[in-house]
């Protein structure tokens, strides 16, 4: 019975839940202990299937999809009612023919939409990995036959997750050599840098908890690791979650400090550790655990900073390992997936509530033909009983039961009243828009070579129905490719726009800088990028030349731009090893460095602790003692520096309006300075931040940098502790000015915009821009035009916001049919 309960679970369910919610603990290279000699904990295997049907649950999953339509249980209704002799009117196999023409045009085309899937998914299971293999094994790894599926359950999935890996555990034993070369799914790593003898090749299906997984720079993540390690010295590396939340900035992970060592497989072979991490969870930004180091029984913090989620891809890192904690079903991703929904137009919906009606009224012509069949029937000698009844008459029927069958009779012969071939011929229309639509010209997008692709035909019918769109700004209607612009610095304005129509102003400005910055540091400066430089101005020398408040507010702010960040640098080609490249993990900080970089102010490389920098011809190197990285909550980001002539440092870099709270008292006229200059940036459609610096006293940051390391070792709520301790040192700055960077729209964004204002759809944009930045935008996008009757509403709570627009209704509402808002930020 239990076996028969498992098999109709696998086969009407996409997944099999986690539903135990326990915290797990991975050992790594380590024992497990006497509690998991009896049996290993059940881990969700790392094989997935995002496709709604399998093999044996196809049909009869499919034909309850198509029953939940009341026009199919009508005509399966009528269908039955014409094998009944006394009822039926002709040859039910004609009635039959319709009814199975289109239930199986719907099948066939629900098949080819989930055979798509099924390909996506197969191609995911059998991605390849590279995992610590030969002689190592994974204690946490069930015995294979233990996890093989058996009979009919091989049928149910598509791909099976057991085997595969390297090694399975002995519970309660040691690691043994256990070698797997001659697996077939194997094979050796030999392009590595770091000993690739030591590493194996599998498939993604057959990576399990406690797997030692590399990555390389591209290469997406397979299952939920916590990072061991980066080609990084400080176990830095970046990665894109666009897969995950649709933001195409990267973000930084950060490995342990226990394990920075381990760039060697020989290292993690022999590393021994308990990682505990807590339930498998939906949420994305939360993960909290520790790992226990065996040799000196010291256990760390783990958070999402150490964690790599699985459809995550690896970028500007050359290789990362990681050891899986989550796999499968209970990745994050996975979880917020999840069951693949079974998608009906509006029109579908509407046509089931007008079968119930039309059925209601099918209902009662038959309720009055049975009524006035069985009179009829009862007056024998009446002038009907001459045409209508001379035949049933001598069959010995009383009226009620000949009312009774006329009533199913005329339920048959009105059956038209509801057209089957309605339901057909929208069926073959779908289809047919399906094809038009991968065909059309217009829908192809010739950089990538792609068509149009629909994924799901059922909802063909509902693009002529959209009535709005909501749309994010950057990397949607922007081309998330930032240029440096302007800047302002103690209130003065420096940097020309010059348009992408003048092309020799471009060249010409150009040239002038480099003789500029060759005049002032007395030397060629080599690390300028003149051909890519966008900062244009040549003032910003004549001013750094001077020995006055202003100079060494542009070499500060410059420093701020060099220094204040999470870049990391390369030399891609080693004959010109001037020519820095820089990775970030947003295009806007890499514009930032980059322009300082080209102005004299070059960040060179970060080894550890020491930021090495190359400013106006003469290098410069900061002890990086603390970084309060960008979050989305935070609105800056800030380091802590030690400088040469050892000073201490707090360089902030953020938001205006977060910045502007936390300058000391008597900065009111560079304030309301720099405010202007922001607002005159924002009002070109410019993206703005502020820059800020404070001297640091010893002692203070001696009791912050020990609040601050108990904060970062917490298990409770860490974040929340963390940010309290950060925000009392970012208080006090100095204010030294702020910045200007352009995202362009992409192609064609105008254009389309208008269309759909013609069509009559209405379009939402967030932003997270200042609100002139925003308006400025909307006008040149096209959202917003000189007709429209602009409101802005700055509400700083939901009942201000509430009220504001309140108020607005009523004063304009009545008079304006084409009301827009604009929403600044509160």
């Amino acid at each position: 019975m239990s076996r028969a309960r498992s098999l109709l679970a696998r086969l009407f369910s996409r997944r099999r839940t986690n539903t135990h919610g326990h915290e797990r603990s991975i050992y790594v290279n380590t024992p497990l202990p006497a509690s998991h000699t009896d049996s290993l904990p059940h881990y969700a295997p790392n094989h997935i299937r995002t496709a709604k049907y399998t093999v044996l649950s196809f049909v009869p999953k499919n034909l309850l999809e198509q029953f939940r339509r009341a026009a199919n249980i009508y005509f399966l209704f009528l269908l039955i009612l014409q094998f009944i002799p006394a009822v039926t009117t002709g040859l039910p196999g004609l009635s039959a023919l319709a009814l199975f023409t289109i239930i199986a045009l719907t099948m066939i085309k629900d098949g080819y939409e989930d055979s798509k899937r099924s390909a996506s998914d197969r191609e995911a299971n059998r991605a390849r990995a590279v995992v610590l293999g030969q002689e190592w094994v994974n204690v946490n790894k069930a015995p294979a036959h233990a996890m093989r599926p058996r009979g009919l359950m091989r049928l149910v999935g598509s791909d099976s997750g057991a085997g595969g890996s390297v090694g399975s555990a002995v519970p309660g034993a040691a690691p043994q050599a256990v070698h797997t070369r001659t697996q077939p799914q194997f094979d050796v790593v030999r392009d590595m840098d770091i000993d690739g003898d030591s590493w194996a090749i599998t498939e993604w299906r057959h990576i399990h908890v406690g797997d030692i997984v590399l990555l390389r720079e591209g290469d997406s993540v397979p299952a939920d690791l916590v990072l061991l390690g980066s080609s990084d010295p400080d176990g830095t590396c970046f990665v894109e979650t666009k897969n995950l939340d649709g933001e195409t900035n990267l973000k930084s992970k950060h490995a342990p400090a226990a394990t920075l060592h381990m760039t060697c497989p020989q290292q993690l072979s022999a590393f021994r550790c308990i990682i505990d991490a807590e339930p498998p969870s939906t949420l994305l930004y939360s993960f909290k655990g520790s790992i226990q180091i065996i040799d000196s029984n010291d256990r760390d913090p783990l958070g999402v900073d150490n964690l790599l989620l699985r459809g995550s891809v690896l970028r500007n890192t050359q290789w990362v390992t990681g050891v899986v904690v989550f796999t499968g079903d209970e990745t994050k991703i996975m979880m917020n997936a999840g069951e693949t929904p079974s998608k009906r137009s509006r029109i579908e919906r509407m046509m089931n509530y007008q079968v119930m009606s039309q059925f209601a009224l099918l209902f009662a012509l038959c309720l009055l033909s049975a009524i006035l069949g069985g009179v009829y029937y009862s007056r024998a000698n009446s002038f009907q009983a001459l045409f209508i009844v001379p035949f049933e008459t001598s069959s010995g029927k009383s009226a009620p039961l000949y009312g009774f069958l006329t009533f199913w009779t005329a339920l048959i012969l009105y059956q038209t009243v509801v057209p089957i071939s309605l339901y057909v011929t929208i069926e073959v229309v779908k289809s047919f828009q399906a094809y038009f639509i991968n065909q059309d010209m217009d829908m192809y997008y010739a950089p990538a070579e792609r068509r149009c692709v629909p994924k799901s035909w059922n909802l063909s019918d509902d693009l002529g129905q959209v009535e709005y769109i909501f749309s994010d700004k950057t990397g949607t209607l922007t081309q998330n490719v930032m240029i440096f612009r302007q800047c302002t610095i103690r209130g003065r304005v420096y940097g020309e726009i010059v348009g992408d129509d003048e092309p020799d102003r471009a060249v010409e400005l150009r040239r002038a800088m480099d003789t500029r910055i060759e005049q002032t540091f007395g030397a060629p400066y080599l690390f300028r990028q003149s051909e890519t430089a966008t900062f244009l101005d040549t003032s910003v020398y004549d001013d750094l030349q001077t020995d006055n408040t202003q100079a060494r507010a542009i070499f500060e702010f410059f420093t701020v731009l060099a220094v204040c960040h999470t870049v990391i640098s390369s030399v891609p080609d080693s004959a010109h090893p001037h020519v820095l490249e820089y990775k970030a993990q947003s295009p806007d900080e890499a514009a930032l460095v980059s322009t300082a970089r080209d102005v004299g102010f070059a960040f060179l490389r970060r080894d550890k602790d020491r930021v090495y920098c190359n400013f106006r011809g003469q290098d410069h190197v900061f002890q990086l003692l603390a970084t309060l990285e960008f979050t989305s909550a935070r609105k800056r980001m800030s380091v802590i520096v030690r400088c040469e002539d050892g000073r201490l440092m707090l360089l902030s870099k953020g938001a205006d309006s977060v910045i502007m709270d936390r300058i000391r008292a008597n900065q009111e006229r560079l304030r309301q300075a720099t405010l202007g200059d922001l607002e005159l940036f924002a009002n070109h459609g410019l993206r703005t931040l502020c820059l800020g610096y404070r001297i640091l006293d010893e002692a203070e940051y001696t009791t912050w940098k020990r609040d601050y390391d108990h904060a970062m070792a917490s298990l409770g709520d860490r974040e929340t502790e963390v940010e309290a301790v950060s925000d009392r040192i970012e208080r006090e700055l100095q204010l030294i000015g702020g910045t200007a960077i352009e995202d362009k729209l992409q192609d064609g964004v105008p254009a389309t915009i208008a269309q759909l204002a013609l069509a009559g759809i209405k379009l939402w944009v967030l932003t997270g821009d200042k609100t002139e930045t925003a308006i400025n935008i909307g006008y040149s996008c096209n959202l917003l035009n000189n007709d429209m009757q602009l409101v802005v509403v700055t509400g700083g709570d939901h009942e201000g916001t509430r009220a504001q627009l309140e108020r607005v209704l009523r004063e304009f509402g009545d008079t304006h049919a084409d009301l827009s808002f604009a929403g600044g930020g509160g």
